[in-house]
């Protein structure tokens, strides 16, 4: 599993940082339109899919172009299809939130530690999945990818608030 957390993790952060800078600065403003707001709320919009989706492919290739695990049309495809799964399982987190009336992007007044947790465990724990049947990992490396995924996301949460690109943890 190891020789995989390059290729997975590299191009999650990349996807994901860009993705926050974009919304920061509305690049590709013609996508911000939320693909359900009754569902999942203003925030979850086409924008980060595409940008998610398609960095993260794009990143996912580049690596495999210096440590080659897969054919070159292979990783961007799958690379594509992690960033996908990162985005689609942030929905249902969403559409709970939204279902329980917390606004979207707001930090809800009771158990507030539990959506955090819940904000950082949903897509990672997606790409954990879907890497176990790509890359065929047991169990067990799935649950430590899991687990790496998520301290990884707590510690970029934590670097881009301090850094002033995020507003909240």
């Amino acid at each position: 599993m190891i020789n995989y957390l390059f290729h997975i993790m590299i191009p999650m952060i990349v996807s994901n940082v860009s993705h926050i800078v974009f919304v920061k600065k509305n690049k590709f403003s013609r996508l911000t339109i939320p693909i359900s707001t009754p569902l999942f709320g203003a925030n979850k919009t086409w924008r980060g899919f595409v940008v998610v989706s398609t960095l993260n492919g794009v990143c996912f290739w580049l690596i495999n172009l210096f440590f080659p695990l897969f054919a070159s049309l292979e990783a961007l495809i799958i690379g594509a299809f992690l960033g996908l799964a990162y985005m689609i399982f942030e929905l249902p987190n969403s559409f709970l939130k939204r279902r329980l009336g917390i606004a979207s992007g707001e930090v809800p007044s009771q158990n507030a530690w539990l959506f955090m947790l819940l904000d950082k465990c949903d897509s990672t724990l997606g790409v954990a999945i879907i890497s176990k049947f790509i890359f065929n990992f047991s169990w067990f490396e799935t649950l430590q990818l899991f687990l790496i995924g998520v301290l990884i996301h707590v510690f970029f949460s934590w670097l881009l608030v301090f850094l002033g690109i995020k507003k909240r943890f």
